[in-house]
């Protein structure tokens, strides 16, 4: 097994137990055309519209169970046409990897352009003990390289980009029919509001702090954006307000002795 994935596997569930880093939502249908599958401590999304569904992230590698979850929310991933990665990583793009079987075998998929760089294993993902650890998700050809902040029409749902460099350095936020964020690994949230993603996962801290400063600006000035719910990787739902960037200059934390979130589960990853 590819060091990654068995750290994500084997390793992460046992030294993140009882630190409350993560509040994914439950597998189920949500307002506004919001649904969800929680692969553990991760939520994959989806919108629909008008019939049309596209599907933000992929989740784990071959995670068991899958096929049940699609049932639950009545979605057939096989007519899924889109999906729109936040970054690389293997809990996110897990479910195309070419090593696996591709939940969404019919889709394009879409991410940011430097992500490139993480699935050829031209740069490393992250340092650990001075070892420099490479991702080993590889997807198929013909993926879209997203180059900068371009916009989608899916079917009459509009999907803007934003580049929010820091996690990865092409991690990227979208912005579905100006209402709903998807927001990958930039933001954690907890009851006091939204925090630049915890410094153990993200390659670059200060960087993310940067983009999320930018992502801010732009909702703020923006007269066509007006976001009623914030959908994140780790942290669920949540409804927009002030506090989702109310502590962005600071990095969330996490411990035994101070959890990040009261409100998590215990052992995100018992099923």
């Amino acid at each position: 097994m590819k060091f990654m994935y068995f750290f994500d596997d084997k390793i992460k569930r046992h030294i993140m137990k009882g630190k409350k880093y993560c509040n994914p939502a439950e597998t189920g249908n949500y307002e506004c055309g919001i649904s969800c599958i929680r692969q553990g401590d991760v939520n994959l999304w989806f919108y629909t519209k008008n019939g049309v569904t596209i599907a933000v992230d992929s989740g784990h590698l071959n995670y068991r169970g899958v096929e049940k979850n699609f049932q639950q929310i009545g979605i057939n991933p096989e007519e899924i046409k889109h999906v729109f990665i936040t970054h690389a990583d293997v809990d996110h793009c897990g479910g195309i990897d070419t090593s696996g079987t591709n939940i969404y075998p019919n889709a394009q998929v879409y991410l940011g352009k430097a992500e490139s760089a993480y699935l050829t294993g031209s740069i490393h993902r992250m340092t650990k003990l001075g070892v420099k650890i490479k991702n080993c998700v590889r997807i198929k050809e013909g993926y879209y390289a997203i180059d900068n902040n371009e916009k989608f029409d899916i079917g009459g749902i509009k999907i803007q980009s934003i580049p929010t460099p820091g996690h990865t350095l092409g991690h990227t936020c979208y912005i579905v029919d100006d209402k709903i964020l998807f927001t990958g690994d930039c933001l954690a949230i907890n009851e006091k509001g939204g925090y630049s993603f915890f410094d153990f996962f993200t390659q670059y801290p200060d960087m993310n702090k940067k983009s999320l400063v930018k992502l801010k600006a732009l909702i703020d000035n923006s007269q066509h954006i007006q976001l009623e719910y914030v959908c994140t990787g780790h942290s669920g739902i949540r409804k927009y307000s002030d506090v989702i960037f109310a502590h962005i200059d600071e990095s969330a934390r996490f411990s035994k002795r101070k959890p990040f979130d009261d409100k998590a589960p215990y052992d995100a990853f018992i099923r």
